[in-house]
């Protein structure tokens, strides 16, 4: 088989039901010089089995099978160990792409000299097929340029922000900076994987055309966590952020990570209220309440904020429709200052 110009790499982990519709939709990329390196990450349903089914009748199709778990880091890892192209693509298991996708991207890097392209994504919810949300309403049509501080400031708490976005980068650009998905950072391995291409300046680019489906499904990485939980991670990572860019020469990034911290402590603080108010720990919300500068109106903006996505057709929190965390959270998180304890405090 000739050497492609793509490989995708897909991390699988108990995707059975969503597997074939989901590589359905990357082998069938116009693209011609395509493989497709499937690592599945010790699924206990029949996710292998259909993955080599597939393989079987698509030579393009490699499937490695790794014996114990070890999470979506690992898995693009040991995948990207396999992988032969110049361009490498991420792809989620139980996600969708545009039979034209990877064909246009590699048309739009080509012609900006790009070493990372994204496009924008469709959300669904379950994978019903219906447009629920776009990530990258905010930005220009067509292509526009990505730095680091747009970034961050793009990936804030309690919405589906940049951290999503699913790029073809150079392999080249990855091999030079010895960039690799870090275990550590768990289900937002994603993440700091962009972080870190940014950071070690990579042009790159957003195409803003939804060209990948994003899918929620009950129990994913996404959706199985509570928000608590989901913040107390967000803290952990934000925490391996601000290390890997503790000598970045550029204090706007810098001031970009304090923006971002002071978003997730503030977005605890609303959860916590949340929290203490639902159990009937009415001393305790009331503390919270004092101590904490302008969370009243947060917890009035969260009330109003649930009514309208109860009354309204059901969306998820994309982030250009997620209102509450937005400018009302960031007057809060600037009110808060450093007095606000980290989100991994107990509440």
């Amino acid at each position: 088989m000739s050497t492609p110009l793509v490989s995708v790499l897909v991390p699988a982990w108990n995707v059975a039901p969503w597997l074939a519709e989901g590589l359905g939709s990357v082998l069938a990329q116009s693209l011609a010089e395509l493989e497709v390196v499937l690592v599945d990450d010790a699924s206990t349903d029949s996710t292998l089995e259909i993955a080599r089914g597939l393989a079987a009748r698509d030579p393009r199709l490699v499937v490695v099978a790794r014996p114990t778990n070890g999470g979506s880091a690992r898995a693009r890892n040991d995948a990207l160990a396999v992988a032969r192209a110049p361009w490498i693509a991420v792809f989620d298991a139980d996600d969708r792409m545009a039979p034209d996708r990877l064909a246009r991207l590699l048309a739009v890097a080509e012609s900006r000299g790009a070493v990372w392209i994204a496009d924008d994504q469709w959300v669904e919810v379950a994978g019903d097929g219906a447009l629920r949300g776009r990530l990258l309403t905010d930005e220009p049509e067509g292509a526009v340029g990505l730095d680091l501080v747009r970034f961050l400031d793009r990936d804030p708490p309690e919405a589906i922000g940049y951290g999503t976005l699913k790029p073809l980068v150079r392999r080249d650009f990855l091999e030079r900076h010895g960039i690799r998905w870090r275990p550590e950072a768990g289900r937002s391995d994603d993440f700091l994987f962009t972080l870190e291409c940014l950071a070690r300046g990579a042009s790159a680019w957003l195409w803003n055309e939804p060209l990948y489906g994003y899918r929620l499904r009950p129990g994913s990485q996404v959706t199985r966590l509570d928000a608590r939980a989901t913040l107390r991670h967000l803290a952990a990572v934000q925490e391996l952020a601000e290390r890997l860019l503790a000598d970045h020469p550029d204090p706007a990034v810098h001031a970009a990570l304090a923006r971002r911290r002071r978003r997730i402590a503030a977005a605890s603080v609303y959860r916590e209220l949340l929290a203490a108010l639902r159990a009937g720990r009415l001393f305790a919300a009331a503390a919270l309440l004092a101590r904490t500068p302008g969370s009243s109106a947060l917890l009035a903006a969260g009330a109003l904020e649930a009514l309208r996505r109860r009354l309204g057709p059901r969306r998820p929190p994309t982030l250009a429709e997620r209102r509450l965390f937005s400018s009302r959270l960031d007057r809060v998180a600037d009110a808060l200052g450093t007095r606000v304890r980290s989100p991994s405090a107990p509440s």
